[in-house]
């Protein structure tokens, strides 16, 4: 999935004015989950908020977005418990506080 899909993937069913979009990042050799904080959704932001994804890609072992389709076939090699961790970890949205 391209950072375009990716972001209006979480955007097609966020309700809510913010969300946040998790990645996996390969550091020290450890796989880590990260995020990038909360984005303003609305439609105003949208290419400031995929521009930022674009930057994390380029992050030096930067894996996949958690909600992409990168994610799920990583998953099929890792165990139930991880499976049900990373899925709550994909995209998270909520009110303005």
């Amino acid at each position: 999935m391209t950072t375009r899909e990716t972001y209006f993937k979480g955007y097609m069913v966020s309700d809510k004015p913010q969300g946040m979009f998790y990645y996996t990042q390969l550091l020290n050799g450890l796989e880590c989950v990260r995020t990038t904080g909360w984005f303003d959704m609305h439609h105003d932001s949208h290419e400031d908020n995929i521009a930022f994804m674009e930057g994390l890609e380029l992050q030096e072992g930067f894996m996949f977005w958690n909600i992409g389709d990168e994610c799920d076939a990583w998953l099929e090699k890792k165990n139930v418990g991880l499976k049900n961790l990373i899925s709550t970890l994909a995209f998270v949205q909520r009110d303005t506080p």
